[in-house]
């Protein structure tokens, strides 16, 4: 590589690049309710309880949302249960850093004033095709300070304000940052304390299992499982899905066009579709083809850069310098593309049925940058055949099995474009535009990493469930990143927080209306 790589060395890169009511009330005593009969599919599976439990409101999943939601039912006055899967609270909100909020008393004290929500609205819709809900941000915005301020009351414990992004700030100062940068100190031990002050009840290694509707239509609690292999029958006057979405289940992960043989999911255990399941099963209305992911790509057998592994966090890192091509040598698409938003990173390669990052061998040790972590990687990643090298186009076109005429006509043409400093191709800023030499040559066989599936089932403003008609499911809530409507296809990741943000706003929101719902 003749050219300088614009003076950007890999330690700058890295820090600028890319950087979740009784029972006889209900009309559900006696022996005959301790049997529901669920369809799934082809085959129906019955229930029978071995215990029978009554509450005001039933919370399924116990992250960020549920605990929001718990704590304000509880506070509140209902009898709540919330069961959970895992065998402790917090889900995906263990490695949030923070939370999103417009008027928070932090921010008043700091004399911190946000120039244009209309404009952060703006983009936030724009990024998501117009698919999102343009009034579910406008709820967000308006209820955020508040929000941010009982989260205060409740002991969790902030530090700084920022963009959420140090690296690309955004104008508006609206993240503020756990005190310890991760929420499983700072978010879950004091929520989870509230709750438990307020007479919640918590019940671990319990899996929601099928919906209890009445006749009418409307939830009235939840079978759910043991880890001692019972049957709990749960009854309620309100049900709280707050289950954290399906990016462990490859079947519906596959719906959305992504390759599950080359993907690894890096987010915390529970997230496997049982929440969307149920929902669906019980009449609301699917989204999950409308989900969008926080994701990264990754090579397989690598870590991750969620999992504090350091490779992939380079492929996003190098991926605007180097050329993209899919199985059959050619390039797809301008790889700058992913400037603005990491987040857009794997969408493309979903068109392709395989795709390789390429590198010259000045390109890997620029960003290698003699890091023994990352040189062990790239030879793991060589070790598997994940990384394949060569010392000319034809020998890397062989060891990544695609056709040496395409890929030494896409180095060509590249090349070209290059010298020009005009990509002809895809319109690639010239500033990325660095000429491929002749030599040592890497193929990095990329996949996905996901963390988090966002959006599954359709909700309104009220993060009721909506059916397949746009109508309300009485009694049925959906909360967190399962019932999210602010994010379509992508997520945005431009401003910072607003993902947990809406997490506390719909947990607290859908309390808000299942107590309401206690009184009629």
């Amino acid at each position: 590589m003749n050219e300088e790589i614009k003076g950007v060395s890999r330690r700058t890169f890295l820090k600028g690049a890319v950087g979740v009511a009784g029972v006889t009330a209900l009309g559900l005593s006696g022996c005959t309710s301790n049997v529901q009969t669920e369809s799934t599919g082809t085959t129906k599976k019955a229930f029978k309880a071995d215990e029978v439990i009554s509450c005001d409101i039933v919370i399924i999943g116990v992250g960020a949302s549920g605990l929001a939601a718990a704590v304000e039912a509880g506070e509140a006055g209902a009898k709540v249960v919330c069961i959970e899967g895992q065998s402790t609270a917090g889900g995906g909100a263990r490695g949030v850093e923070g939370c999103f909020a417009v008027g928070s008393r932090m921010q008043k004290e700091q004399g911190i004033k946000i120039p244009s929500l209309g404009k952060l609205v703006r983009e936030e819709l724009e990024t998501g095709q117009f698919r999102s809900s343009g009034e579910g941000y406008i709820d967000l915005i308006k209820n955020s300070g508040e929000n941010l301020d009982w989260l205060l009351d409740h002991g969790v414990k902030f530090g700084e304000i920022g963009s959420g992004d140090k690296s690309n700030p955004h104008p508006n100062q609206v993240f503020h940052y756990y005190e310890s940068g991760a929420g499983a100190q700072d978010y879950v031990v004091p929520m989870l304390a509230a709750a438990e002050k307020a007479g919640v009840r918590f019940m671990y290694k319990t899996k929601g299992e099928s919906l209890i509707m009445d006749e009418a239509g409307a939830a009235k609690g939840v079978y759910a499982s043991t880890g001692d292999g019972k049957t709990l029958q749960i009854n309620a006057s309100s049900v709280i899905v707050a289950t954290g979405g399906f990016a462990e289940n490859l079947e519906y992960v596959a719906e959305n066009g992504i390759n599950t043989e080359y993907y690894h999911y890096e987010g915390f255990p529970g997230s496997d579709g049982s929440g969307n399941r149920m929902v669906v099963e019980a009449g609301g209305a699917n989204n999950r083809q409308n989900a969008a992911y926080l994701n990264i790509l990754s090579i397989k057998g690598l870590p991750g850069y969620f999992q504090n592994g350091k490779f992939s966090f380079w492929i996003g890192v190098a991926a605007p310098y180097a050329i993209w091509v899919n199985e059959k040598g050619r390039r797809f698409v301008n790889e700058d593309f992913a400037g603005e938003n990491p987040m857009s990173m794997a969408i493309p390669v979903r068109s392709t049925k395989k795709t390789f990052i390429v590198m010259d061998q000045a390109l890997m040790d620029k960003f290698t940058d003699g890091d023994a972590e990352a040189i062990k990687q790239l030879q793991d990643g060589l070790n598997s055949g994940e990384i394949v090298s060569g010392n000319s186009v034809d020998e890397l076109a062989k060891a990544m099995n695609v056709d040496p005429a395409n890929l030494n006509e896409t180095f060509e043409r590249y090349n070209a474009s290059c010298k020009q400093q005009d990509d002809a191709g895809f319109g690639k800023d010239p500033s990325a535009l660095i000429s491929f030499n002749p030599g040592s040559l890497y193929g990095l066989h990329v996949g996905y990493s996901i963390t988090a599936a966002i959006g599954s089932i359709k909700t309104d403003n009220n993060f009721n469930a909506i059916d397949t008609k746009g109508n309300p499911i009485k009694g049925l809530y959906v909360v967190g990143i399962e019932g999210t409507m602010l994010w379509a296809n992508m997520y945005t990741f431009k401003v910072g927080g607003t993902c947990n943000g809406n997490n506390i706003n719909s947990g607290r929101t859908a309390a808000k209306n299942a107590l309401a719902l206690m009184t009629h």
